[in-house]
């Protein structure tokens, strides 16, 4: 008996060592950032709309060691119409691999994305939706192309009918405290245009501090963009944007390195 009990409580010890020791796969974007890119490009099933129908649809996916997700299946939803717009987006976000013992390592994780009309309705009562004429049909294989990938004409360009750096001019506003500590520098992002137009996937791969970081993520989320054409089929591409904050007459800078 006493021996059980010693066995017993060995697993136990080792089950919660293991979970002490795993850290979770991680959307490479960060979980806020993700949450805002799914929040602006969910689109409400009409029927569970009108009839303030609310939930969550789980997706399950494995994850391995690179990162790369398989598999990916729905484990619960809250309406059938629901969950094929919650697959869509989770097939576009990408990961950061499992850790265990500080190793990546293969992982089976599951990813919820909510539903609620309520906040659907507050959200765009107060913004505006941004849309790009499509003419072309969407590859649908997630494959990313690098911009060395894509001929010239074919690459993803900003789609508000002016410049990048005008856009940046028209809307950036200096952080508080970046003003105050005199923080001034280049936010470099990476980033994802999907084949909506719609931009996913922003990393900070150049860090300014002082708020800066923040404000280039907002610009940026609020972009849309004409998304790169492999074999006149609209492609997901992989992008960089440089936004640099300079304290005085001019604090933008379209700072494109393609």
């Amino acid at each position: 008996m006493k021996a059980r009990l010693l066995i017993a409580m060995a697993l136990v010890l080792s089950a919660w060592q293991l979970k002490a020791q795993l850290t979770p796969p991680e959307p490479v974007a960060g979980k806020t950032v993700t949450k805002d890119y799914i929040t602006q490009n969910l689109v409400y099933p009409e029927a569970d709309l009108q009839q303030g129908n609310s939930g969550k649809v789980v997706i399950g996916m494995n994850i391995d060691a690179q990162g790369d997700v398989s598999q990916y299946t729905v484990k619960s939803t809250f309406s059938e119409a629901a969950a094929p717009i919650a697959l869509k987006l989770v097939k576009t976000i990408l990961w950061k691999p499992a850790l265990i013992s500080g190793l990546p390592s293969d992982y089976y994780f599951e990813y919820e994305v909510e539903f609620s009309a309520k906040s659907y309705k507050r959200y765009w009562k107060r913004h505006t939706r941004l849309e790009v004429p499509l003419t072309m049909e969407a590859d649908t294989s997630y494959t990313i192309y690098e911009l060395r990938q894509l001929n010239e004409a074919a690459k993803p360009y900003f789609a508000d009918g002016i410049n990048m750096g005008k856009y940046i001019a028209k809307n950036l506003k200096y952080p508080a405290e970046a003003k105050e500590r005199e923080i001034q520098g280049t936010v470099r992002l990476n980033f994802v245009v999907e084949t909506d137009g719609s931009v996913s996937n922003i990393v900070v791969v150049n860090s300014v501090g002082g708020g800066c970081d923040n404000e280039a993520i907002r610009l940026l989320q609020e972009t849309v963009w004409i998304p790169a054409v492999k074999n006149d089929t609209y492609v997901r591409s992989s992008n960089k944007q440089d936004i640099t904050f300079s304290i005085g007459s001019r604090n933008f800078q379209d700072g494109n390195s393609y």
